[in-house]
Order: C-alpha cells, then structure tokens, then sequence
C-alpha cells in the first residue's frame, strides 16, 4: 500500500488528474448502466406480462364462443392460435386454460405437460417469475366465470431482446463516457496541470539561479495568486542575491587587501598563488619581515571555505602578526597562536598552518608544523625533500607545544608550502593532483625566480584539471634565496 501511494504520488498532476477524472466517470457511467440494465429488463418483463394478459383476455372471449360446438372445438381454437403465436418473434408460446374444471393445452408444438400447467398456475398467482432460471416463464392470465385462460412465454426471450437493446445502449453510453472523459481531461489539462507544470519549470529555473523567470496564467483565481506568489519569491530571492553579491564582493575585497607584500626582502625572492574556491576563502597565508633579515613564511588552511573559513583565517593573521612580535622561534609563534585561535575561535573550526623562518645571513631554515601539509625543500639542484617536523593541528587543545627543526640550507634553495587544495586538485576522472607532481616539477624546471616557478605551478594545475572546478580553495607560496 505505501509503494503504492509513493509510486501515485510521484505521478505528474496532468496523469494524477487524469486517471482521477476517468475512474471517475468510468464509474458514473457502469453504475447507471447497472441501475438502467435492472430498471429496463423490470419494465420489459412487465410489459411482456401486460401484453400476454391482454392477450388471454381475448383468448377467453374466444373460447366462449368455441365453447358451444364442444371440447374438440376449444382445443383445436388452443392449438390453432398457440402454433400461429409460436413464431420467431415468440418462441417458447403457449396456451393453456381451466375450462369449466377441465384443462386444455395446446400441444401442437410439444410444451404441454401437467408440470408446465402446474408452473403457469404457479406463476399466474403470483408475481412475475424474476429467477434467472433458463426455464423460466413470463405468465399472463386472465379469469372468468366459465375458467381460466394462461399464456406464457419463456423468460429468455425477453431477456436476450432487451440484453441486445441494452448493449447497443451500452456502446453508446461508453462512446459519449470516452468523450466527455476526454474533454473534461483535456479541460483540466488546459485550466490545472499546464499552469502548474509551468510553475513547477519556473520553480526548476529559480532553484538553478535563473531568478528572471516569470510565472504567468490566466486559469483561474487561485492560481493566478500562487503565480503572483512565485514571482514575488523570485524579486525578493533577486534583491537577496545581488545585496549577497556586493557584499561578497567587499569581502572578497578586504581578503585581497590583507595579502602581503612579498616584495623587497632582503636575500629572499618569495611568489604565491591564492585561489579561493568561493568570493573569500579559508587559505591564508602570509610573509612577515623579522629582525635581523629573517623573514617569516606562513600557509594556513581553516577547515571549510567561504565566510565563516575566512572569518578564522583573518584571525589567525592577526595572531600571528601579534606572535612574530614578541618571538621569532616557529615553535613560540604555533604555541601562542594556538592558545588564542582556542580562546576566540569556536570549537570544530580547526585548522593546520606551517610556519618557516628564513636566515638568509646564516643559511639556516627554522620550522614548526601544526598539522600542515609538509612543505618541499630542494637545495640546489637536489631531489625535493619532504620538511616532516610536525605537530597537533590548531583549535584542539590549548596547552598543546609545538616543536621546530633548524636545517641548513646554504647558497642555493627554495621553498614550496602548498595548502591541500592543490594537493588534493582532482581531475575530470577523479585523480588526485598529490605530492609527486610538485616533486617533479621542482626537479624539472631549472632554477628560476619564485614567480616563474609560480607560473609553472599554474600551468600545471590549470592542464591537470582539464576545466574542472576547484572544490577547495588553493594556495601556493614559493620562497628561493637570491
């Protein structure tokens, strides 16, 4: 029953209406041809009794006359008018009397029998034998001083008459039923399901973001206000997106104006690539010049995107603006932007952030990892390694230490700290972008400045997607010493 009615309820309103309105009349239509079909074969039956008493009526009056000249004279009279009435158009006739307390029958077509007598008497005090017996017989009788007079006829023949009748009245009651079957569904397609498949296709159109659709119909009162309704959705919906529209776009804004300056470091030569996968993004990133020509790298990525992400990673700027000034150690700066990301932040938004110092003056890298994709050190022409120091990502627990790892990296080097969202870039056929492609192409492309290298990342994200859409937002920073 319920697969039933979830299989009825998924049906167009245009087939719901028609199968309705056809079951409908298709149910007028058999219940008037059962009442018709009762009432008429009533009637005929009736009829078929009246016109056989009128005809014992005369009957009787002429064995009245036949009566004198004896009882030969009354049963040929019987069997004469019995075999003349005993035609086609009434088989089964028969005539039979109580004559002056002697029976006549006519038998000159082999009905007579005392049992057929008997059924007439029968039938005659009755009322009209109703059974659907094959056998049975429609009795008229008429009675008079000198006896009785009975003519019957079978009652199957005048059920197979009116049943012939009744069925070409029965075509034609089915023929108009169809028709007016198909006007009324065609007027209810034209008043009801139309306009509202038209609704349901605007309705399809604003759910896409086409919100200039218009919903019209001229069917009735009602609908005519549920398509004012619609359309007063799609103008409040229109005015809605374009005030989110400016006001992402300011967002968008602000985020691009908080993006460093990565140009004019001492000894250091630094590019990014910032892609949010929305107006704004959850990715930060950011270069802070420290003292004694250090300089500061740092790529984040707060769980989600769009406002709420980039909400926390304007946070997370500031808190470590704030921590670079009290401290240049990785390690001091997660610590403390990890303890104030948990005080201000709610819980569940958590995020990962690596954090690079580099000496240019004594050729040293200092690191610290809160969970962060591992960033890629390549010393001069050497294999691209993996910087793997890491610790518990930010926002889960306020006393968490993190540790950091001092290397030397000498004359040559750079670096490439990478968000998961080119990491994780897939292709049309669901193929991840992953680590050993940027291995590779730090081992391929020959020593260039950070914003050629830039370009090259670019390139090889835009030719590995194949026009697919980023689903996270993308971040690339590349550093190399000069």
């Amino acid at each position: 029953m319920d697969t039933f009615k979830h299989r009825w309820h998924q049906l167009p309103i245009s087939r719901q209406l028609l199968v309705l309105v056809n079951a409908i009349l298709f149910g007028f239509v058999v219940l008037f041809l059962v009442v018709d079909y009762r009432v008429r074969m009533d009637r005929h039956l009736n009829e078929k009794q009246i016109a056989l008493t009128e005809e014992a009526k005369t009957m009787y009056e002429s064995l009245l006359v036949a009566e004198p000249h004896g009882s030969e004279a009354i049963q040929k009279l019987v069997d004469n008018v019995c075999a003349r009435m005993n035609a086609d158009d009434s088989p089964g006739h028969h005539i039979a009397s109580d004559w002056r307390g002697l029976p006549y029958q006519a038998v000159s077509h082999g009905h007579a029998s005392d049992e057929m007598l008997l059924a007439m008497r029968s039938a005659a005090d009755s009322a009209v034998d109703k059974s659907n017996a094959t056998d049975a017989i429609v009795v008229g009788a008429f009675a008079g001083p000198s006896g009785t007079v009975y003519i019957s006829e079978k009652r199957s023949a005048v059920v197979d008459a009116t049943r012939q009748s009744l069925l070409i009245q029965m075509l034609a009651v089915l023929l108009l039923g169809a028709i007016a079957s198909f006007v009324v569904s065609a007027v209810l397609r034209q008043l009801i399901a139309k306009p509202i498949q038209g609704f349901v296709s605007a309705l399809r159109s604003v759910a896409v973001g086409d919100l200039s659709v218009i919903a019209r119909t001229r069917s009735c009162r009602e609908l005519s206000y549920l398509a004012d309704q619609i359309n007063a959705m799609t103008e409040a919906l229109d005015h809605a997106q374009r005030d989110h529209r400016v006001h992402m776009e300011k967002a968008r804004q602000i985020q691009q104006n908080l993006r460093p300056t990565v140009n004019g470091l001492v000894g250091i030569d630094v590019a990014e690539l910032f892609e949010p996968a929305d107006d704004v993004g959850g990715d930060y990133y950011d270069v802070i010049p420290l003292s004694d020509g250090q300089s500061l790298l740092c790529v984040a990525d707060v769980s989600g995107h769009g406002v709420p992400a980039a909400m926390a990673a304007t946070l997370l700027k500031a808190f470590v603006s704030e921590a670079a000034k009290k401290s240049s150690s990785p390690a001091a700066i997660l610590t403390d932007v990890n303890q104030r990301y948990c005080e201000y932040v709610m819980m569940g938004h958590f995020a990962t952030m690596a954090l690079l110092v580099v000496d240019p003056k004594r050729r040293q890298l200092t690191y610290a990892n809160a969970g962060h994709e591992f960033p890629f050190l390549q010393i001069g022409s050497d294999t691209p390694m993996r910087l793997n120091v890491g610790d518990l990502i930010l926002g889960v627990e306020d006393d968490t230490h993190y540790d950091e790892e001092t290397i030397p990296i000498g004359d040559s080097a750079r670096l490439v700290i990478v968000s998961d969202g080119v990491t994780e870039a897939f292709d049309p056929s669901d193929e991840q972008y992953g680590t050993e492609r940027i291995e590779q192409l730090m081992s391929n492309v020959p020593t260039v400045n950070a914003h050629e290298l830039i370009q090259e990342f670019e390139a090889s994200l835009e030719t590995f997607r194949k026009g697919r859409k980023a689903f996270d937002d993308t971040t690339l920073l590349v550093a190399q010493l000069t």
